[in-house]
Order: C-alpha cells, then sequence, then structure tokens
C-alpha cells in the first residue's frame, strides 16, 4: 500500500536515530462495534524521540452504507493523509503538546484504496468514493495541555486545534487507575504515544468524558444523496471514553473504546469505534 510506503520513506529519513528514540502505531476502527461508518478508520505511525514526535497519520470517514439508500442524508467519504511533528513537555503534574500538521484531504489521501485493500479481507458494504471531497491541502496547528488536579489520579484536558479543514476547542476530564503519568490520546485530541518518560510498569486504566466546540468542520459538508442538500455540522460534540493500558520492559499496549456524539444533523445515531496502541522496544 502508499501509506506503507510513506511510512518506509519516514523510517528511512530518521534512520540516524538516538538510542531512546521509541516507535508506535495507533490503530482506530468502529469494527469493535460492527459498524464501518462516519470515522471509520485512523492508522498512525509515530517515532518519539527526547520529546520531539514525527508521525504519518491516515483519517478516513465513509457513510452508514449498510443502512444507507436513496433519500437518506449522510456523509460523503473523504480521507485524510498527514505529516505532523509534535513537542511533548512532561512536569511535575502535567503533559503538554504542541502539534503542526501539513497534508491532504481528498482523493490523494488514498482513502478508497486503503478501505478496498482492507475489504479485501474484511467484508463491508461498498462505499460510492466518486463522492469523495475534492482534494485540499489540510494543515492544523494543535495545543493541548493535561493537569493533575486534587490528585494525581484525576487529570483535566484543555486545548484547541485551529486548521483549514478542521477548527475546535475541546476541554475534558479523566480519572485514571495505575500508573497517573498517562494520558488518553482519545481525550487530549493531539499526539499522545502510550507510554512517557520514567512511566511505571504494569496495568493502568481510566474513564472520562470531553465536549468540542466546533468552529469549522469542512469535512462535513457534501452529502452522500446526490439528489439531497449540503450537510451542516453541529457547533459542539461530546465524547466519553475508557480504556486500559499495560506497559513493560519490551513496549506497551493500550485499548481505548470511544462514543461520540452525533456530529451533523442528518446523522441517524452517536457513533462508536475502539482505539489499539502498540509500542514494542527495539
Amino acid at each position: 500500500m502508499k501509506l506503507a510506503g510513506a511510512a518506509c520513506w519516514l523510517v528511512i529519513g530518521t534512520a540516524a536515530v538516538a538510542e531512546d528514540a521509541r516507535w508506535y502505531v495507533k490503530v482506530d476502527n468502529d469494527v469493535a462495534f460492527g459498524t464501518d461508518r462516519w470515522y471509520s478508520s485512523g492508522v498512525r505511525i509515530a517515532r518519539v524521540s527526547d520529546g520531539l514526535e514525527l508521525a504519518l497519520a491516515q483519517d478516513i470517514y465513509t457513510p452508514d452504507a449498510k443502512r444507507w439508500h436513496p433519500g437518506v442524508d449522510d456523509r460523503a467519504p473523504v480521507a485524510r493523509l498527514l505529516a505532523s511533528g509534535a513537542r511533548h513537555e512532561w512536569g511535575e503534574g502535567y503533559w503538554q503538546t504542541i502539534e503542526a500538521a501539513i497534508g491532504v484531504r481528498g482523493p490523494a489521501a488514498l482513502g478508497r484504496q486503503a478501505t478496498s485493500a482492507i475489504h479485501h479481507v474484511i467484508t463491508a458494504p461498498s462505499v460510492d468514493w466518486s463522492r469523495q471531497l475534492e482534494n485540499r491541502v489540510d494543515a492544523g496547528l494543535a495545543f493541548t495541555r493535561s493537569q493533575s488536579i486534587a490528585s494525581e489520579r484525576l487529570k483535566v484536558h484543555a486545548g484547541a486545534t485551529l486548521g483549514n479543514q478542521l477548527t475546535f476547542a475541546h476541554a475534558g476530564f479523566e480519572a485514571r487507575a495505575g500508573d497517573a503519568a498517562l494520558s488518553s490520546a482519545l481525550l487530549r485530541f493531539a499526539a499522545t504515544p502510550p507510554f512517557v518518560p520514567g512511566g511505571a510498569r504494569g496495568w493502568s486504566a481510566y474513564a472520562g468524558a470531553s465536549v468540542r466546540a466546533i468552529a469549522r468542520d469542512e469535512l462535513i459538508s457534501r452529502n452522500y444523496d446526490p439528489s439531497g442538500s449540503e450537510l451542516s455540522y453541529r457547533r459542539s460534540a461530546t465524547r466519553i471514553a475508557a480504556g486500559v493500558a499495560w506497559n513493560q520492559a519490551w513496549g506497551a499496549l493500550a485499548f481505548d473504546l470511544a462514543q461520540d456524539s452525533r456530529e451533523f444533523d442528518a446523522q441517524s445515531a452517536p457513533h462508536r469505534f475502539g482505539s489499539l496502541s502498540i509500542h514494542v522496544a527495539f
């Protein structure tokens, strides 16, 4: 796949790495709930060294093809392919991240090719990718701060993303058992590796929620139904999430589940998806 080729380029481009460089892969997908709709897939391949993270990511959004028929409004398919750089700063009770990303949304993001390859293995309803959004530059800057309050087990997250495709502010919280240094990527809305410097080994778990105030969402605009009117995104959305993580000398695993409220007026139901992050030390 072309995404894999781009990932190889990223590896080659950083071949002369420091000994403490660590890689991880994060995969989001709604297959855990037996659906294939809306935010249907996300893949992130990243390298972290001395607080600097470099990553390549692809996000794919599709209509609910399993239940769609002419006359039903739904979002048109679209994918994003982004390269990003993030700076992490960890301190006593806080984790701060600033991330810049640039890439493309539209056919050049290879959403049709990626879903076609996956659906050769896992069957799913056909999506008409001729309805996807056009190619556009996709760029953004994100800032998130996670701060422990009252107890190291309870933390709040707040930040914003400013971009030509997505612009929103967010705030939320999580309560965590086990390694309190970790934070949820699904509640930070920015680069979040499944490990931190000096993190404890063993299990941890969390539950939390977040709200977003949305000023721009160009990914929700075209109607999948050619005869339908253009879609309107909602100005606010909520997310509840929970997950577990396991950190050991060999690496780390993190598994999360999330539910998002409706993100556009015609959306028939809230959306649920799972997220798996894998880090193997080498």
